[in-house]
């Protein structure tokens, strides 16, 4: 036993030790630091901040909009090859490439293809613009929420709370509403929080379908890491230093703010 524990506590500490090197060593760039600071305060920097940040607030608002529904149906409905269909709607899109995902896009959108077509007889242009970026990160990020959304909502299937709520006159809706979303609350908030995470540190397919090249509207903070790293280095440890710092913090907030309140 002693030496079944000592050996997947040495597994265990490599790899942990590993993926918290990769992690914290970034923050060493702070020897950078007056070059980190000057890059921190340039329009560049702050412009692609706020899109980064305005476009991961909206996929998220999305995926919470349409991935509870998603949630409900997967965990409450039965239905023959729902298990084909929940793994095409969670786990391809968490494992998809973003680049490949940004090539279908383009396709979809294209003028000669039949939604492309649609939209420009509307006069509406998706590609290359913030939509596309919002569209190409929401089916990204999304199915976090959605896989979560779905196996809180089948725990509470199976403990028969709304079966009791509806049995005291109470209707789908109000079931639904008063008693599985408030138990389902700890779940919507880690998976809205992986999803902002996530769309946040979007780069490959956003380059491909959106263009990642309009400041203020598309160039997002990966974008310029990108770009910048082969000939700008602060630059790109500038914005490395901020996505990092804002996605560990907030998914470490959200996690202690669930912690205490279980």
């Amino acid at each position: 036993m002693e030496k079944f524990n000592g050996f997947m506590l040495f597994l265990a500490s490599s790899f942990s030790i590993f993926v918290l090197v990769s992690m914290f060593y970034l923050f060493t760039a702070f020897s950078y630091g007056p070059l980190i600071i000057q890059y921190l305060f340039s329009e560049q920097v702050i412009l692609a901040l706020w899109v980064s940040i305005i476009s991961s607030t909206v996929v998220m608002i999305i995926s919470i909009i349409f991935g509870i529904p998603t949630a409900w149906m997967l965990a409450n409905r039965d239905f023959k090859y729902k298990t084909v269909l929940e793994t095409l709607l969670v786990d391809v899109p968490l494992s998809f490439p973003p680049g490949v995902v940004g090539t279908t896009y383009l396709l979809i959108f294209q003028p000669t293809s039949p939604i492309g077509a649609l939209f420009n007889s509307l006069g509406i242009n998706v590609i290359n613009t913030f939509w596309a970026m919002v569209l190409v990160k929401t089916f990204i990020s999304a199915p976090f929420l959605v896989g979560m959304l779905a196996l809180k909502f089948r725990e509470l299937r199976e403990s028969d709370y709304e079966v009791i709520a509806q049995s005291l006159g109470a209707t789908h809706f109000k079931s639904f509403y008063t008693i599985i979303l408030p138990l389902s609350k700890n779940a919507m908030v880690a998976g809205s929080a992986r999803c902002w995470a996530r769309a946040l540190g979007e780069i490959a397919g956003t380059i491909v379908f959106a263009g990642a090249l309009i400041p203020g509207l598309t160039q997002t903070m990966p974008a310029i890491i990108v770009f910048e790293a082969q000939t700008s280095l602060p630059a790109a440890l500038t914005l490395a230093l901020i996505l990092a710092t804002i996605s560990i913090s907030i998914l470490i907030l959200f996690k202690l703010l669930l912690e205490r309140k279980r």
